[in-house]
């Protein structure tokens, strides 16, 4: 890859997993959530849309890591980013294999136990408070990507032309 192209990809790159992730945490679950009434049919359908979009978290944070190392190769400038990009991987991956299946298999049991008429299940003495708490934490740790992503951008544009 050209040394001129590195930096406006991994900002750009950057930019889309940043504004998909506005789109969908600002705009497209809300929504959701507004316009289907049975509040587990749109928990599972804000679920797929988590669950897609996690998996392009963890191809465009790949491809992060992968550009920014090359640009640190090419020039020290470039550590800040690729050790952003890292932390930013590492919370697409935490998604992907933990946070994300952890949500979808509490809404499951919670659903099951309102179904029921219970609280909790499985050892969990209230499914909902457990799925609120991991809930939180998605959307604590999506705020700290969002600062990260927009961290990188403009460090991107600001730093970009020594990183080739």
């Amino acid at each position: 890859m050209s040394r001129k192209v590195l930096p406006p990809f991994i900002i750009a790159l950057a930019s889309i997993w940043l504004g998909w992730t506005v789109l969908v945490d600002f705009f497209i679950v809300p929504v959701v959530f507004q316009k289907i009434g049975d509040f587990f049919m749109a928990g599972f359908l804000g679920i797929e849309v988590f669950s897609k979009l996690n998996n392009l978290e963890v191809l465009v944070a790949s491809a992060l890591v992968a550009l920014t190392a090359l640009s640190v190769k090419r020039g020290k400038s470039a550590i800040v980013a690729f050790v952003l990009s890292l932390i930013l991987w590492f919370v697409a991956m935490f998604y992907f294999s933990y946070l994300t299946p952890k949500i979808i298999s509490l809404t499951e049991q919670w659903k099951r136990a309102d179904l029921m008429g219970l609280t909790g299940l499985s050892g969990i003495p209230d499914l909902q408070q457990e799925h609120q708490y991991y809930h939180r934490m998605y959307i604590a740790i999506d705020s700290v990507k969002l600062g990260l992503l927009s961290i990188l951008i403009g460090f991107g544009i600001w730093r970009g032309d020594e990183w080739k």
